[in-house]
């Protein structure tokens, strides 16, 4: 494989060769955190210099929409940690103001991650579209609870994922494999626990809500940032809510009144511990045309699986077993811990990135490094396990009929992309009476009267669809369609799909109206109710257990 590797590392250096890097430099250390108006009400300068003449730091907790940025550098170390101080202190002077003024909404707290040929200097168009995506935040919340004041906080998480400039088109597009390496290299102490300390910062609100955000590269920074840490506080938190259970149950059981007494301290104890757990997490994470490896995605989902996890509103506790045999379509019950989109015309994650990873590909099978499904021993063996909390027990798929793939697929393919991990697909109308899968072209007529028309979830699930949410797009008003994917793998709080062009054209036109909307109607305030912390518990069912 000394060819393999020359050839990446060919690949990789020519950028360097070409002398055409755009420098490694922090751009907010003078100003880290700025106002960002309700609306845009002037047209915004394109020059860097000009922007941040009309930038103003965000000082005061009246400031309804405050970004703060955190940059990173190359080998995943903070420029200054003084930018993490400041982005928690911005939060806690929104929680201080929501627990003194009662007119004042809990703070809603979105991070974001920018993807490849991105960063966050002044004229950077990821931060305009972030900036952009805050506006539409609020005022949204102001529609929907107009009674309230809302303050909406960004943080922009910054690294060097433009490498090249963009006078040298060629290299920058090489570049991709140099910032896949970068993306993987990246995340570490430093950013998991700087994510780990906004989520508990905004939590010291209990109804505040902290969402998690990465795009491209980006998603593949946060996951890897991200996954192993929730998977480590969902199990403490499942963990010290058991204790506290059993040891509540013990107390009751008690005559001596001292040692009752003792076992309800511990009780309590153990249940902080378990809410502490749970705060440090974020309340939903969204990965946007993600260019990592379902590889990345897949021992998380086999963790929900393995544990049987559902994420519902007003569950009270990690070990609660249920019964659950009606759909979430009718109830509103499941909703998502983490979501991964990815447009059907998203060539970088289709195309570049099967590419970029064959090589690798055939080094990795030369080694012996992945296990397929025809292999004889047992312990080698593949397979792919299965959990949809509307069906028991769970259940497995083993052969390549069933739908099960080798473990190279997983390396081979983005998991929204894989249609075995998909748990969701987009509908979209195409007639008065008749919908489209968007990422398969099935067309599925409509036979309850006025469900396309009306656009209405209950309409469509007259007819057995499954739907969970609707929602029109703004201009053209066309009617979509979040649905359960028949015949579902994946029912697990990790949701998976591929969208529609009309939502999300390409790669990285993500800054859309139409787009934005969509994640806060489907996301963030379905059915058209304001944006509320959903569920502080995951709920562990018995059809997941194994």
């Amino acid at each position: 494989m000394k060819l393999t590797t020359a050839l990446l590392l060919t690949i990789t250096l020519l950028p360097a060769l070409e002398g055409c890097h755009v420098p490694l430099r922090a751009y907010r250390l003078d100003n880290p955190a700025i106002i960002v108006p309700p609306e845009f009400t002037t047209p915004q300068p394109t020059k860097a210099a000009d922007i941040a003449k009309q930038e103003k730091p965000c000082l005061n907790p009246e400031n309804p929409i405050c970004l703060a940025f955190i940059e990173v550098d190359d080998m995943g170390e903070l420029f200054a940690k003084g930018e993490v101080d400041t982005a928690l202190d911005v939060i806690r002077k929104a929680n201080d103001q929501a627990d003194t003024d009662p007119t004042q909404a809990a703070p809603v707290v979105i991070t974001f991650v920018h993807g490849w040929k991105n960063n966050a200097a002044e004229d950077n168009d990821n931060v305009a579209g972030f900036k952009l995506a805050l506006q539409a935040v609020y005022q949204r919340l102001q529609e929907t609870a107009p009674n309230q004041k809302h303050h909406i906080i960004g943080i922009f998480i910054g690294w060097r994922g433009n490498l090249i400039k963009q006078s040298w088109p060629v290299a920058q597009q090489l570049s991709y494999y140099n910032r896949e390496a970068a993306a993987t290299r990246v995340p570490g102490a430093a950013l998991s626990s700087a994510l780990t300390q906004i989520a508990t910062r905004t939590h010291e609100n209990k109804d505040a809500l902290a969402i998690y955000i990465g795009h491209s590269f980006g998603g593949l920074l946060l996951e890897r940032s991200l996954s192993e840490a929730t998977a480590s506080q969902i199990a403490q938190a499942t963990i010290f809510d058991q204790e506290a259970k059993e040891a509540q149950s013990t107390a009751k059981k008690q005559t001596d009144p001292e040692v009752a007494n003792k076992k309800l301290n511990e009780a309590q104890e153990k249940a902080v511990a378990a809410r502490l757990a749970t705060d440090s997490r974020a309340d939903l994470v969204i990965f946007i045309n993600p260019a990592g490896a379902a590889s990345e995605a897949k021992p998380m989902l086999d963790f929900l699986t393995y544990k049987g996890y559902v994420y519902r509103p007003g569950a009270q506790s990690d070990l609660t077993t249920e019964t659950e045999t009606t759909s979430s379509a009718g109830n509103d019950a499941d909703r998502p811990l983490f979501v991964s989109l990815t447009s059907t015309a998203d060539l970088a994650t289709k195309v570049a990135m099967p590419i970029g990873h064959s090589l690798p590909d055939l080094e990795f099978k030369a080694e012996g490094s992945f296990r397929t499904l025809d292999q004889q021993d047992p312990a080698k063996k593949y397979s792919l396990e299965c959990f949809d909390p509307h069906k028991t027990p769970p259940f497995s798929w083993r052969t390549k009929q069933q739908g099960a793939v080798d473990q190279s697929s997983y390396y081979m393919s983005t998991a929204p992309h894989m249609p075995i991990l998909q748990s969701h697909v987009m509908l979209k109308q195409i007639g008065a009476d008749e919908m489209q899968v968007s990422s398969t072209g099935q067309k599925i007529p409509i036979t309850v009267k006025n469900a396309v028309a009306e656009c209405n979830r209950d309409l469509f699930n007259q007819q057995g669809l499954n739907i969970v949410s609707t929602f029109r797009l703004y201009d053209t008003q066309t009617c979509f369609a979040v649905q359960e994917r028949p015949g579902r793998c994946n029912g697990t709080p990790y949701w998976l799909m591929e969208i529609d062009p009309d939502v999300v054209p390409d790669h990285s036109t993500i800054f859309t109206k139409r787009f934005i909307w969509f994640l806060i109607d489907t996301y963030f305030a379905p059915k058209g109710h304001p944006l509320q912390r959903l569920s502080p518990r995951l709920v562990q069912t018995q059809s997941g257990s194994h």
